[in-house]
This record gives C-alpha cells, sequence and structure tokens, in this order.
C-alpha cells in the first residue's frame, strides 16, 4: 500500500498495476491491467483493463474514471440506463418493480472488499444496472432501499430518497 502526504488526502487518482496474462474462454488471450483508485490513503480496486480491447471499452473505462472524479469517489456504473443509483433505486419504487434474484443485488459487503456491488435486472422489463459503491454511507443506504423494495415499501423507498435526488 502506498504512503500519502497530507496534500495528497483527498486527491483521487488511478493506477494501474502490473499486468498478467489471461487466456480465459471468457476473455480470449489478453493482458489484464488490475486498476485501481486512490483515495484518502488508500487503494481501492476498480476494474481489470483488458489489452487488446475495443476502443469502445476503453472509452467507457475513461468514463468510469470521470464519474469518480466528478462525484469525488463514491461510486462508478458499470452499465446500466440511470447514471446514479438513486435514480435507479427512486425509479424501481415508482414502477413498483422487482429484481430477478433479489437475494443477488448486493455483492461483495464494503468491509470485506473496500465496495459494494449492487447489480442485477428487473422482472419484466429487462434493466440489467452494475454500480461500484465505495462509500461505506451510500452503501448502507443502497442497502436498505433494497431491502425495502423487496418487501415491496415502496412509499418508504420514495420518501427515503426524495430529498437526497431533490439536492443534486
Amino acid at each position: 500500500m502506498p504512503v500519502f502526504t497530507e496534500e495528497e488526502i483527498g486527491m483521487i487518482e488511478f493506477v494501474e498495476k502490473e499486468r498478467y496474462y489471461d487466456n480465459s474462454l471468457f476473455t480470449g488471450d489478453c493482458y489484464m491491467y488490475p486498476t485501481y483508485m486512490l483515495k484518502d490513503g488508500k487503494e481501492y480496486f476498480m476494474f481489470n483493463r483488458r489489452e487488446p480491447d475495443d476502443s469502445w471499452v476503453l472509452e467507457e473505462n475513461e468514463q468510469r474514471k470521470k464519474q469518480l472524479l466528478d462525484n469525488e469517489g463514491i461510486y462508478f456504473r458499470f452499465f446500466g440506463f440511470f447514471e446514479n443509483p438513486f435514480e435507479l433505486i427512486m425509479n424501481i419504487a415508482e414502477r413498483q418493480h422487482h429484481f430477478t434474484e433479489p437475494e443477488d443485488t448486493v455483492r461483495c459487503g464494503i468491509e470485506e472488499k473496500g465496495y459494494l456491488d449492487f447489480h442485477g435486472n428487473l422482472k419484466g422489463v429487462s434493466a440489467a444496472f452494475f454500480y461500484r459503491i465505495y462509500d461505506e454511507k451510500t452503501a448502507s443506504k443502497i442497502k436498505k432501499c433494497v431491502q425495502m423494495l423487496n418487501s415491496e415499501r415502496w412509499d418508504d423507498v420514495m420518501e427515503e430518497l426524495s430529498s437526497q435526488l431533490r439536492s443534486n
């Protein structure tokens, strides 16, 4: 783990670790470059950059970094219609949708890996989504909202998020 000076605390930087070779059936023959966000003196895994890869994938990776810079390293979106995970959650509550696999929507506790993966799909509408959350407060609120959604407490979710979304 790198050592940070006081001036670097609060800054966000991105680094790639040493590459490794991967020849799996899923990725084909390629090199993988583990990519990390450095924030507040800590290192957070983001994703593996693949080489070779398509230019659109490289652009998506740059957009993920930009999103982290724009929201102070709180989260980024791998994919999904909504930029913000709370906009997605509010939309689910308003439309009273259900997750296709509710028990598998929140993964990788932030305590264990330094991030929470919030991902899944919605029944009947094919709206796949995947966000990686690095902020404990945000992760906790997402977990709470997912529990309410799974219990069909639509109004409670909307009340929980309405003031937050108005301020954004």
